[in-house]
């Protein structure tokens, strides 16, 4: 989980005591990186995303020059603490659930197939939670 956080993070994450008693992880980057502080299911999505980048580009890229097949880690992001805690709702403890069996899927058979379909599953939390990054996210399809 924190792996993850860590590529978000250039300086690694920090170990503060979450201060809204909801037993969340607290590791928001630290003050010194060039983005703004950022809460911790926030850097674990932007980690996520670079994930994602590097699968989209490896699974497009031409097998006789393919290079080495990236990291693909699971990045438990529902555990982090986000940016407004109103969105901890069921519909998105299950819509996480959906998230991680495609991931799943795509670290077994890494296919453009399934690939667009994770990516799907980030659209479809991200149009009802947190629309910000959803242009980000449409052009991690392969397909049309």
């Amino acid at each position: 989980m924190v792996g993850g956080l860590v590529v978000a993070c250039q300086s690694g994450p920090q170990d503060v005591a979450s201060k809204n008693g909801a037993g969340l992880a607290d590791t928001t980057c630290s003050p010194g990186m060039e983005e703004p502080k950022a809460a911790p299911m926030a850097a674990a999505m932007r980690a996520m995303a670079d994930q994602a980048e590097a699968m989209r580009a490896w699974i497009v890229s031409d097998l006789s020059t393919r290079p080495a097949r990236p990291a693909w880690a699971k990045m438990p992001f529902e555990a982090q603490r986000p940016t407004d805690t109103t969105v901890l709702v069921e519909e998105f403890f299950e819509k996480a659930k959906a998230y991680h069996e495609a991931h799943r899927l795509v670290g077994e058979q890494p296919t453009a197939q399934n690939f667009d379909a994770l990516v799907a599953r980030c659209i479809a939390c991200h149009q009802s939670h947190c629309p910000g990054p959803l242009k980000r996210i449409n052009r991690l399809m392969i397909g049309s």
